[in-house]
C-alpha cells in the first residue's frame, strides 16, 4: 500500500523553514540577471525568499550560467548553488530543485532536456473562463517543473475589435487581459499560445443570430465567405496584438460534415480534401503576414490525407494517399487521451512522421470525465504515450485540460497529470517517490489525496490503492462516470440506475466520504475543493439506488418504505445538493470568471428541486391525491447493451441534458 512518510515529512518540513528563516536573502548573479531578475524575484518571494543584488555572508548565492547542453545541471554546496540551463525555462526548475533540497548541505543533480516544448493547455471555452489570477497562477506552477508553453482553448473568447457578439457574455478576454498574461509568461520563459479555431467547433458563436449568415452546417464556418474571412483575419489581429511567441494554433478538427450545407447549396460538391486545401493555404497566407507559424489538430488532416473513416482507424504500414493536399510548413497535433500500451503511439507517430510536418502530441488530463477527475486514465495513458514520444524523438508535448459539457471538474483536480508531464520533460518515466516528493514541493498539496479522487468513477478503485501509482493496472480503463450520471438522474425515471450495481456504488461513495472527511479536516489549502468532494461523495452514497428502492416499494405497494423514503432520503439528498452547489459556486469563483456558472447552478438547483418535486408526489399517492404514479410503471432500460458498447474505447455517459431525461433538452 502506499503510504505517506508523515513523520518524516513533517521534519523535512522543519528543517527547510529553518533553513529558511535562517538564509532568507538570496543573492543572485549571471550572465542572464536583467533577463532573469523580475522572474526570480517574484518566484523566490512566493518561497518566502527575497532576491537582493548585494551578497553578504549570511545570504543564499545563486548563479546562473546558460550554456548549450541539451540539459540541466544544479550544483549546491554549502550556502552557493550553480545551476546551468540552455533555456530560461529550465532555470526556473532548477531554482525549484535548489529549493527543494536546500537542507542539503552538499547537493548535485543533472538532467536530460527531452522536449523542445512541454506545456498543459486550459480550456477556456466550455462555459469555464480562466480569470488572469488562475492563468498567473498556473504559469507559477509551470515554472517550477521547467515547462515552456502554455496554450489557451479559445473558441469565441478573445476580443476582436467590430465584433461585439464575438464571446457576448461569455466572459471573453480582453486584448488587455491577454497581453497582461503574455508578459507575465514571458518572465519565467513561458510561450503563451492561442488555441483558436478557424474551421468547425464554433457553435456558441453560430447559435447567435449575429453569425447566423457564416455557417456552413452544424458547427462549421462557411468557407470562401468574405464574411468569414473578415472575421478570421480579425481574429488572427487579435492574435498578434496579444500573444508574443509568434505561434497560433488554428484549430481545423472533426469538422466531418465540411461542405454539406450551405456551401454545397452555393457552389455544389466539393471534395472535403480540397476544401481543407485551399482554406489551409489561405490561412497559412494570412498567418505569414502576421509572422504567426500556425499548428492544427491533425485528425481531419489525417483521415484526408489517408482515405480513412475515423481518425484512430488508420491501418499499420497505410501510406498517404492525397499527396497533392499536404502543406508540409503546417505542424499537426497528434491528440489522443484513449489508447493504452505504447504499440498504438508508436504507429499513429510514425504515420504522423510519414506526413513530413512538424509533429506535436497532445495528451488528456481526463479533467472532462464528469464531475470528478478520471487520474486513474490520465495518468496510465500519458505514460504510455510519453514513452513513446521519447522513443521516437518527438519533442513537442503538451496534455489538454479539456471541460466539456460545462467544466464541472475544478481545475485543480488536474495537477497529477501536469506534474506527470513536468517529470517527463526531464527524464524517463518517473518513480512514484519522486512524483511524490515534487508535487509536494511545487504544490504544497498530497498527490495522493488527489489520486483519491479516481475512486467516484473507478469501480476497482480498492485494488489501486495497492499499487504503485505508475504501473496503474487497475485504472478507469473505460472512462465510465458513475459519479455524474448518478448526481443528475432522476430520482423516478433514473435512465442508468440499470448501469450500475447500486448497493457497489453506494458502499463505495460511503467509503470514500469517510477518507475524504479526514483530509477534509487536516486540509488547509485545499478546504474548498475536498469540502466539495466530500459533500459529493456523501450525496451520491445516499442516492445510490434510490430509483430502484422507490420503484420496488410502489411495485410492493409498501407505503411505509415510500414515506420513509419522502420524508427522509429525499429531503437529505435535496439538502446535500444545496450544500454541493454552495461549494461548487465558491470553487468556480476562484477558478474563473463569473460567466457560465449559471449553468451548473441551474444543474444543480435541478438535482435539489426534482427530490422535492419526486417526494411531493410520493406523499400525495400516499394521502390517495394520486391512484397512480406512471413515471415507476414503465420498466428501465440498460441505457447501453453490451452490444452497443462493443468496441467503444469510452463507455461514459458525460452529457447532462441526455442523464436528466429521455425527453427533449434542446431545440424544438
Amino acid at each position: 500500500m502506499i503510504i505517506m512518510p508523515k513523520e518524516m515529512k513533517v521534519k523535512q518540513i522543519c528543517s527547510d523553514m529553518g533553513e529558511i528563516m535562517n538564509r532568507e536573502v538570496v543573492f543572485f548573479d549571471g550572465r542572464d540577471k536583467d533577463c532573469l531578475w523580475e522572474g526570480l524575484e517574484i518566484f523566490l518571494s512566493k518561497h518566502h525568499f527575497t532576491l537582493s543584488g548585494e551578497s553578504h555572508r549570511h545570504c543564499l548565492k545563486l548563479a546562473g550560467i546558460p550554456w548549450e547542453e541539451a540539459c540541466l545541471k544544479v550544483v549546491k554546496s554549502e550556502n552557493e548553488c550553480k545551476i546551468f540551463y540552455r533555456e530560461k525555462a529550465h532555470f526556473f526548475r532548477g531554482v525549484s530543485l535548489f529549493l527543494q533540497n536546500i537542507s542539503q548541505h552538499e547537493w548535485e543533480a543533472e538532467e536530460k532536456v527531452n522536449f523542445h516544448s512541454n506545456g498543459i493547455m486550459l480550456d477556456c471555452s466550455r462555459n469555464g473562463v480562466p480569470t488572469v489570477e488562475t492563468i498567473k497562477r498556473f504559469i507559477y506552477r509551470l515554472a517550477h517543473f521547467g515547462m515552456n508553453r502554455f496554450y489557451l482553448y479559445m473558441e469565441d473568447i478573445l476580443e476582436i475589435e467590430g465584433y461585439p457578439y464575438w464571446g457576448y457574455m461569455r466572459g471573453r478576454y480582453s486584448k488587455k487581459e491577454m497581453q497582461e498574461c503574455d508578459s507575465y509568461a514571458a518572465l519565467f520563459g513561458i510561450t503563451l499560445v492561442p488555441c483558436i479555431q478557424t474551421l468547425a467547433h464554433l457553435k456558441t458563436a453560430l447559435n447567435l443570430p449575429a453569425f447566423s449568415e457564416y455557417k456552413d452546417i452544424d458547427d462549421i464556418l462557411l468557407l470562401e465567405d468574405e464574411k468569414v474571412r473578415e472575421l478570421l483575419r480579425g481574429l488572427l489581429s487579435s492574435v498578434s496584438e496579444c500573444f508574443s511567441g509568434g505561434i497560433v494554433h488554428l484549430g481545423m478538427d472533426e469538422a466531418g460534415h465540411l461542405g454539406r450545407g450551405k456551401y454545397m447549396d452555393l457552389h455544389g460538391f466539393s471534395s472535403p480534401s480540397e476544401l481543407m486545401k485551399k482554406h489551409m493555404q489561405w490561412l497559412a497566407g494570412e498567418c505569414e503576414k502576421r509572422h504567426l507559424k500556425p499548428v492544427i489538430w491533425s485528425d481531419m488532416y489525417l483521415r484526408l490525407n489517408f482515405h480513412a473513416q475515423g481518425y484512430y482507424s488508420i491501418e499499420e504500414g497505410a501510406q498517404p494517399q492525397n499527396e497533392a493536399h499536404l502543406s508540409s510548413d503546417i505542424g499537426l497535433c497528434y491528440w489522443d487521451y484513449y489508447h493504452e500500451g505504447r504499440e498504438f503511439y508508436n504507429r499513429y507517430i510514425k504515420l504522423h512522421q510519414k506526413l513530413g510536418n512538424p509533429l506535436l502530441f497532445a495528451g488528456g488530463a481526463w479533467t472532462w470525465n464528469g464531475i470528478a477527475p478520471n487520474v486513474s486514465k490520465a495518468l496510465k495513458t500519458s505514460c504510455d504515450a510519453l514513452d513513446e514520444c521519447l522513443a521516437l524523438e518527438v519533442k513537442d508535448v503538451f496534455i489538454t485540460l479539456w471541460m466539456d459539457n460545462g467544466a464541472e471538474t475544478p481545475l485543480e483536480t488536474a495537477l497529477p497529470a501536469l506534474a506527470l508531464f513536468g517529470e517527463y520533460g526531464f527524464g524517463e518515466r518517473p518513480e512514484q517517490e519522486r512524483i511524490l516528493q515534487r508535487f509536494y514541493f511545487c504544490f504544497q498539496k498530497n498527490f495522493l489525496h488527489y489520486l483519491l479522487l479516481d475512486a467516484f468513477d473507478n469501480l476497482q478503485y480498492g485494488k489501486l490503492k495497492n499499487e504503485d501509482i505508475m504501473a496503474l493496472s487497475m485504472h478507469n480503463q473505460y472512462s465510465i462516470n458513475p459519479s455524474k450520471t448518478l448526481l443528475y438522474q432522476d430520482n423516478m425515471t433514473g435512465l442508468f440506475e440499470t448501469m450500475y450495481e447500486a448497493d457497489t456504488l453506494g458502499r463505495q461513495y460511503s467509503h470514500l466520504a469517510g477518507e475524504l472527511e479526514e483530509i477534509w479536516k487536516e486540509a488547509h489549502t485545499d478546504k474548498d475543493l475536498f469540502g466539495y468532494y466530500l459533500i459529493l461523495a456523501k450525496l451520491l452514497a445516499c442516492k445510490a439506488g434510490i430509483a430502484g428502492r422507490i420503484r420496488h416499494a410502489y411495485a410492493l405497494s409498501d407505503k411505509a418504505e415510500l414515506e420513509e423514503i419522502a420524508d427522509s432520503k429525499l429531503e437529505e439528498i435535496g439538502a446535500l445538493a444545496q450544500e454541493l452547489a454552495n461549494y461548487r459556486e465558491a470553487i468556480w469563483m476562484k477558478e474563473y470568471k463569473p460567466f457560465g456558472y449559471e449553468v451548473l447552478d441551474i444543474r444543480l438547483a435541478g438535482v435539489e428541486r426534482r427530490s422535492k418535486s419526486a417526494a411531493r408526489r410520493i406523499k400525495e399517492f400516499l394521502s390517495d391525491a394520486r391512484s397512480s404514479l406512471p413515471e415507476l410503471e414503465e420498466e428501465i432500460l440498460l441505457y447501453k447493451t453490451p452490444e452497443m458498447m462493443e468496441g467503444v474505447i469510452e463507455c461514459g455517459f458525460n452529457l447532462w441534458e441526455r442523464i436528466v431525461s429521455a425527453c427533449n433538452m434542446e431545440g424544438v
